[in-house]
């Protein structure tokens, strides 16, 4: 109500400014509107931290070692090392309860870092029989691919609308899961400062579940060694 009164002053000053050509007119007015979209500004963090507190509730209700929760608060992922569960949380609306969806880590099969379609990274177990699921069916050659880009794709893409991490495990009803760090109508470049940090984030927990998957892996070699 008090930002409205603002905006409504602002408005009455400025037509005086320009009625009466009153320089007194337009400096009240110029200050009027710099408090209202300070008031303004004031008022969205508010509504933003609350949302982000209320969000935080729901999200610790589950049991978890370490999370993140997606900018726009309607997912989260969740990793619960004591019980060895990957948990991944989704809701359509920022009022509503999330959906859950969790795995056991060994159900981790791969783990792939996507920008603009484009395949950056990629974990694997080899999928079935050595074959990616992400990569849409090719063979898998090594089980990890160095997070650095060829010459020729650094060149290719310097701007990125999109960037996601797509996880293979073992669900045959969705077998292939997206967490989404950014999703822009507008591409902004790599070499800024907030692409930067949401990549170096994703980058992170690309390598927490990499471990899990090539920990898992590593364990079942074990055992067949064993068995043998």
């Amino acid at each position: 109500m008090f930002q409205l009164f603002l905006l409504l002053l602002e408005v009455v000053y400025l037509f005086l400014a320009f009625k009466t050509g009153s320089t007194l007119y337009l400096i009240v007015a110029v200050g009027l509107g710099a408090w209202w979209l300070y008031e303004l500004n004031k008022d969205v963090k508010k509504r933003s931290e609350a949302l982000l507190n209320e969000t935080i509730q729901k999200v610790e209700q589950h049991p978890h070692t370490r999370y993140i929760i997606a900018s726009d608060y309607l997912s989260a992922l969740m990793l619960d090392e004591n019980s060895n569960t990957f948990r991944i949380l989704e809701r359509e609306e920022i009022d509503e309860d999330f959906d859950k969806k969790e795995y056991d880590f060994e159900e981790l099969y791969e783990i792939a870092i996507i920008e603009d379609g484009n395949n950056v990274a990629l974990t694997s177990k080899g999928g079935v029989h050595g074959w990616s699921l992400i990569d849409g069916g090719a063979k898998v050659d090594v089980h990890v691919n160095e997070l650095e880009e060829s010459p020729e794709k650094k060149e290719k893409a310097k701007e990125v609308k999109k960037l996601m991490l797509k996880i293979v495990v073992d669900d045959l009803a969705d077998p292939i899961l997206e967490y989404i760090f950014l999703d822009n109508e507008q591409e902004i470049p790599k070499e800024l400062d907030e692409y930067k940090d949401i990549f170096k984030e994703c980058t992170k927990w690309y390598q927490k579940i990499s471990i899990i998957i090539k920990r898992n892996e590593h364990e079942r070699k074990i055992q067949e060694v064993q068995i043998i």
